[in-house]
């Protein structure tokens, strides 16, 4: 099998196909060439090596791998870095698919051996005081030997002195699998994977997920406030292992791995017992089935039972017909979500004082507080009722709505009534969680009205309750943060706006809520304009150091557009990282203006003397310059090329060589500068557009063509500018040779020309 083409190796392995693709890293099927074994080799995308945090994350996750020696844990064989400096590593190549893709539901005691196989491999990881924090079918893999393995540890949290990969108050994980405390973005332990690991069990009984939504945000919600869902007959008998497992309340659940053990062996014992028949097997399973449902639960459905049994009857008993009831404010508007919160902090629930005329009826209604003169009572069990509306709202995702209920408005007038309530304080900081998850989606979509209405909606909402001091509404502030920050990573560099510029809208909300972040994001935003109005450095990612050469700064003739280019010429280190990455061959070189060079042998590799990797290329062919400019817009995303004469003169004329030797590295007959071939590259002061050796050490090859064929092709190309090997002459400056495409030169490099998109072009000439 042939080896795949990649624009980097890794040493010491062959890779031959690429085997799966996920949003931080790609997995490859390769061979390691020492032992001749297969393996998996994890590999960090290119566009996130340059992000600090997601480096940071993938060693941590290697790390966290190599401490766990565990027979249903996946192993690490080697980290290291690939030929273009991402950062790797690798481990057991698993043949045998993940959970994922396995039908188990009529196999129990398969299901047994996987869950009690994840169950000992977390146990052990919790020992050593690792929490995975995602477990799914999707991170359980099988050897050869169809043996269950945990992988992927990219998320986990560890007790070690390691900087944290998230920001406190961010939730992480997989939504339809992570626990109550995981969803609040709360601190976790041990017990939160023994929920996913609940969840996981439950979905290979049934084929089903035990909370389904419409989005992330409304599958985080049903985890923290929807009840444990009923198994189905066939499998009552898993129910009471699945009600613990995934217990609302951590401290409900199995304290540690080892009492999920315990309940597979009893869960086990009852499988293989045989069938009992009678009434009492029958009202054993009714009880196991209703056990997980509260006391207060059950003895209101038994309530609501003989409710309807009471009215059957009397619907059958004549009775006159009364005048409909009418609701109050039947025919009032429905106000806004921001008026929907205030309209809630002037309404109670209330019971008519002693002696007052109000209806009875009038105990559960919402009343303004304004129509009771005496001090209201509260009536606690509407106020239930008005929580449990609010709890079935925002597991519905209506946080706020326009029209209608929403879960905020509840909790806010359920506030009013009680203010001392903790499970009403608590109700509504746990709304920033999901709303945190929904503004940073509308961020991620570059939905600029929704995510500035979501912040909107935060900020009232905890003006409202008093809350803005409180981690709840923190952890809503660090959720639109990272949201920013992970537009911000995506951009183009920092000269581009990227993906903020949709955002410019959200500057205004985003002040109330943070004036730093919204201060960062207007300079994010400035920033493009600044460059292509007054210059300056800058580099894209996975790029090299530029220069932006502004519409307004030029001398002499004008050019009405703005560009980069390189600061220096393209260096021996970075055109050798070129050449490994897309395996180039060498071109062949002469020594220029020596007719005896024609017979030696020169390269980039070996140019006739000594270079260091920061001197300038050199021996390198025009064909190969474009090539490297081709292969740096691949790396960047950029549209990267050689310079037209034209361009290479325009920042060429403000360079002055008859003021001295100090300008440049010539000839050592004209000036003394202590190079004899090339210098190192910045030794020299830099332009004013602050580029290094636009004159002297080398010559650069340029886009234009000197002799074109009659095919359309171009027989030579031509070089421009002073090298090396030139006497320091003011009138040569502007000299001008050209050669043919394929051929190389002692004393001839490039230089690379970096365009600015047309919208930027705009722009310029709009300042």
């Amino acid at each position: 099998m042939s080896q795949l083409k990649l624009p980097f190796e890794v040493e010491g392995y062959r890779i031959v196909r690429r085997l799966g693709l996920g949003g931080m890293a790609t997995v490859y099927l390769g061979i390691q060439r020492s032992l001749g074994r297969p393996v998996a080799l994890k590999v960090l995308a290119t566009d996130h090596t340059h992000s600090e945090d997601l480096v940071r994350r993938f060693e941590h996750e290697a790390r966290t791998i190599a401490r766990l020696d565990h027979p249903h844990i996946v192993n690490i064989f080697d980290v290291g870095r690939t030929s273009s400096g991402q950062i790797y590593y690798t481990m057991p190549y698993l043949p045998n698919g993940d959970l994922a893709g396995r039908n188990l539901r009529d196999d129990q005691p398969r299901i047994l051996e996987v869950i009690r196989s994840i169950a000992d491999a977390l146990g052990y990881a919790h020992e050593q005081g690792i929490v995975h924090r995602d477990v799914k079918p999707e991170n359980v893999l099988f050897d050869k030997l169809d043996r269950p393995l945990l992988a992927d540890f990219g998320i986990a949290l560890s007790d070690t002195h390691q900087p944290r990969v998230t920001r406190e108050g961010a939730t992480i994980g997989s939504s339809g699998y992570m626990s109550p405390e995981q969803a609040r973005s709360q601190p976790l332990d041990g017990r939160s994977d023994i929920y996913s690991l609940g969840v996981l069990c439950y979905e290979l009984l049934t084929g089903e997920m035990p909370f389904r939504g419409p989005d992330t945000l409304s599958v985080a919600l049903a985890h923290i406030e929807m009840p444990v869902p009923r198994l189905p007959p066939m499998r009552r008998i898993w129910q009471p292992f699945i009600d613990k497992a995934m217990a609302k309340r951590p401290e409900a659940r199995f304290q540690n791995a080892e009492e999920v053990l315990a309940g597979l062996d009893a869960l086990q014992a009852r499988i293989a017992a045989p069938p009992k028949k009678g009434p009492a097997r029958w009202w054993r399973e009714v009880r196991e089935t209703t056990a997980a449902i509260p006391r207060r639960t059950r003895a209101l459905a038994i309530g609501l039972g003989i409710a309807v049994a009471l009215a059957s009857l009397i619907v059958l008993l004549p009775h006159a017909p009364g005048p409909a009831a009418v609701p109050p404010n039947a025919n009032a508007a429905t106000p806004a979500p921001s008026d929907a919160i205030q309209a809630a902090l002037h309404t109670a629930v209330v019971v008519p004082a002693a002696g007052s005329t109000a209806s009875a009826n009038a105990n559960a209604a919402e009343m303004p507080l304004s129509t009771e003169p005496a001090a209201p009572v509260v009536d606690t069990a509407a106020i239930d009722a008005m929580l449990a509306e609010a709890k079935d709202l925002a597991a519905h995702g209506k946080l706020f709505a326009s029209k209608g209920h929403s879960a905020s408005e509840r909790y806010l007038a359920a506030l009013k009534g009680d203010p001392t309530r903790k499970d009403t304080i608590g109700g509504i900081e746990g709304l920033f969680a999901p709303l945190g998850s929904s503004t940073a989606d509308a961020i991620s979509r570059a939905d600029a009205e929704s995510a500035a209405a979501g912040i909107e909606h935060a900020i009232a909402l905890a003006d409202a309750a008093k809350l803005k001091k409180t981690k709840a509404f923190d952890g809503y502030r660090v959720a639109v943060r990272d949201a920013i920050d992970l537009k911000r990573q995506r951009g183009h560099g920092p000269f581009d706006a990227g993906d903020l510029a949709p955002l410019a809208s959200l500057v205004p909300a985003l002040d109330k809520l943070d004036n730093r972040d919204a201060s960062q994001l207007k300079t994010d935003l400035d920033r493009p304009a600044r460059l292509v109005r007054d210059g300056g450095r800058f580099h894209d990612r996975g790029g090299p150091e530029l220069a932006l050469i502004p519409v307004r700064a030029e001398v002499g003739d004008r050019l009405e557009y703005p560009f980069a280019m390189g600061v220096t010429d393209v260096t021996r280190g970075a055109y050798e990282r070129f050449a490994k990455a897309t395996g180039r061959p060498a071109a062949r070189c002469r020594e220029s203006n020596s007719f005896f060079g024609r017979f030696k042998e020169y390269n980039w590799e070996a140019p006739g003397f000594a270079q260091g990797e920061d001197h300038p290329v050199v021996c390198v062919s025009w064909q190969d310059a474009k090539a490297y400019a081709d292969w740096l817009s691949r790396q960047t995303g950029e549209r990267y090329r050689l310079p037209t004469q034209q361009e290479w003169m325009h920042v060429a004329q403000a360079i002055v060589v008859a003021s001295g030797c100090g300008g440049g590295n010539f000839s050592p007959s004209s000036c003394d500068d202590g190079f004899a071939n090339t210098a190192p590259v910045g030794r020299f002061p830099a332009s004013r557009f602050g580029l290094y050796d636009v004159v002297g050490n080398v010559a650069v090859w340029t886009a234009d063509c000197a002799k074109p064929s009659g095919n359309g092709d171009c027989r030579e190309r031509v070089i421009r500018g002073l090298s090396w090997r030139d006497e320091r002459d003011p009138a040569a400056v502007w000299r001008e040779t050209t050669s043919a495409a394929d051929i190389g030169y002692t004393t001839t490099g490039f230089r690379v020309l970096r365009e600015i998109s047309a919208d930027n072009a705009r722009l310029a000439r709009s300042k």
